[in-house]
């Protein structure tokens, strides 16, 4: 309304008093003085800058715009953002004290260090921040915890060969000196690629912190500490190059070496054999060792004529240059170096017809994995995912073959597909096709049987029905019917100990600590799930899965195990005789319903 129609409306009701009309209705009177107020109220804020934007109604205590704070609210802040700032600040002493050489005091700043990224973990997790910048500095901080563990170990790695240097120069032990030698370039190299790993997450960790107002300065000095670290490392590297071949020589006493090496052919792939030969100015008989990468890597025994040969399949190695020696008592050859190609590799997948185990569906999967060229893959872990979700998993055959079942499928349509991710073969990854498979629920199988009798109980009905109209009866008096009767769930009776033992030592077979661990985990809260229908367990994490079942019986034991699987799986420990033990025994425990213990 403009202030010209409010002056005619003001002059109109002058002139009907005037003209002896009755006034307008004193509600019409209150409308307008109204109108009047707000638009005094919208002139003098007119020219005045808004008084709220997405920035400062973040930090309202009535309001917060998420989308203005990387999806972090001021309750989960006041939680994270303390963690956040200590896991910064404890990232310098790790990296200072490795300068320094006081390798203890660096494993006790670790150790402080990885316990704080474990609660930012367990935050992130249950406060459901996976979609939030914590979540992002979160996955930056594991990696950069991941790498001061191996710059640690690296460093410790590099004085152990140094006190080996000195024990084989008195010894005069040539093949050992030189397997120290290869052993320290492959050290130099694995340290540089962990610095420049841990230096390009940088900007990122810098620049998401500082948006939070958080300090950054001890970390970006742990990166130029780092960089310290790994100068001198190199310096102390180049030194025993120069001067372990001079150390050789010596030992030698000979400018014309008594044993010749060489590896035909010298490159191949997964699977090629490559023989690793040579001669050896010695008697028939004669032990020679074989070292690749400057670890003994086979002994073998010199033929009449002096010749040698070790037949090495390429299995489980890097793909890239790699060098290789012999030795003979004193006597040590030149280098031969070979090439291991990286190769792509193939995996398909078939699935059976479904079955009940354990009171819930499973799916027979079975398949092959193999190379390119099509060689069988051996003691690769195969994985199964249902509907791009981890499902199951196992290791192949001799042949390349695998064969398990995923179990405890959830009713609906599930894609399925078999997965392999090399760890420490020089492979690709490969996916197979997907497999669309349907699981039943029980109203699949009722719903027919209710639509016949549905339309039988219709038809019934009806007439009886008519035949109750015809015979006109009196009306029955009304019958309260009862409440329904709880429906009864039958569950599987649960396994014996001897069937839990033997299932856990399955899992453990031929996988080393970490994966038993894991294999387990997964194993018991599927049991759960399938002896608690309905609780959807396999969707909570391990943490809540032990909060879960904290109250009952095995709840202590659970909780003991899932510490250890927190503590193997995602902050990446070594478990013990101690701890693989404790979760055996808790597997087979809490899946025998307390048989054992």
């Amino acid at each position: 309304m403009r202030l010209p129609d409010l002056r005619e409306g003001a002059a109109t009701v002058r002139d009907r008093v005037a003209a002896g009309l009755p006034p307008l209705r004193r509600e019409w009177g209150a409308v307008l003085a109204v109108g009047l107020v707000a638009l005094a109220l919208l002139l003098v804020f007119a020219g005045q800058p808004l008084l709220y934007a997405a920035k400062t109604d973040a930090v309202t205590p009535s309001h917060e715009d998420v989308r203005a704070t990387g999806a972090l609210t001021r309750t989960g802040g006041a939680l994270v953002l303390p963690e956040w700032a200590t896991s910064l600040n404890l990232t310098a002493p790790v990296v200072l004290d490795i300068r320094l050489g006081d390798l203890d005091a660096a494993s006790a700043d670790l150790e402080a260090y990885l316990r704080s990224g474990r609660s930012l973990n367990g935050l992130v997790w249950r406060l459901d921040m996976t979609d939030t910048d914590v979540a992002a500095f979160q996955r930056n901080n594991s990696a950069n915890m991941a790498a001061l563990t191996r710059l640690l170990n690296q460093s410790e790695e590099f004085g152990r060969l140094g006190a080996l240097e000195v024990q084989y120069r008195d010894a005069k032990d040539a093949a050992m000196l030189r397997s120290v030698q290869l052993q320290g370039e492959e050290l130099r190299r694995a340290v540089r690629q962990n610095y420049e790993a841990y230096a390009a997450r940088q900007a990122g960790v810098v620049n998401l912190s500082q948006e939070y107002g958080l300090d950054t300065t001890a970390y970006e000095q742990s990166v130029l500490d780092f960089a310290a670290v790994v100068k001198a490392l190199e310096g102390r590297q180049d030194e025993r190059a120069a001067s372990v071949p001079e150390t050789i020589r010596e030992i030698q006493q000979s400018g014309v070496l008594p044993i010749t090496f060489e590896v035909v052919p010298d490159e191949g792939g997964y699977g090629d054999i490559l023989s690793m030969q040579g001669t050896v100015q010695a008697p028939a008989g004669t032990e020679v060792t074989v070292f690749s990468d400057g670890r003994p890597l086979a002994g073998v025994v010199s033929g009449g004529d002096g010749r040698f040969a070790f037949p090495y399949r390429v299995e489980r190695v890097d793909a890239g240059r790699h060098a290789a020696y012999a030795s003979a008592g004193p006597a040590i050859s030149d280098e031969a170096g070979f090439t291991v190609e990286e190769r792509n590799t193939t995996i398909d997948l078939a699935v059976g017809e479904l079955f009940v185990e354990g009171g819930s569906w499973a799916a027979p999967c079975a398949g092959n994995l193999t190379t390119g060229d099509g060689v069988p893959v051996r003691d690769a872990y195969v994985e199964i995912y249902v509907d791009d979700r981890e499902w199951a998993g196992n290791d192949t055959a001799e042949n390349g073959s695998y064969a398990f079942n995923a179990t405890s499928l959830e009713p609906g349509r599930h894609n399925l597909t078999a997965r392999y991710n090399p760890d420490d073969l020089p492979l690709n990854r490969s996916v197979s096709a997907p497999v669309e498979v349907v699981v039943p629920s029980l109203m699949d199988w009722l719903a027919p049987l209710l639509y016949l009798l549905g339309l039988g109980g219709a038809a019934v009905g009806a007439v009886l029905y008519l035949r109750r109209r015809r015979a006109a009866p009196a009306p029955a008096p009304a019958r309260v019917a009862g409440p329904p009767p709880e429906p009864v769930v039958e569950l599987p009776p649960a396994p014996t100990v001897e069937e839990a033992a033997g299932a856990a030592a399955l899992l453990e077979a031929g996988v080393d600590g970490r994966e038993a661990v894991t294999r387990l985990y997964r194993r018991l809260a599927r049991e759960l799930d399938a002896r608690h229908p309905g609780e959807l367990l396999l969707s909570l994490t391990p943490r809540e899965l032990a909060a879960r079942f904290a109250a009952r019986p095995a709840g202590e034991d659970l909780g003991a195990l899932v510490r250890v699987h927190e503590r193997v799986r995602y902050a990446g420990h070594e478990p013990t005789e101690e701890d693989i033990l404790l979760v055996r025994e808790t597997f087979i425990h809490v899946i025998s319903e307390g048989g054992s213990h």
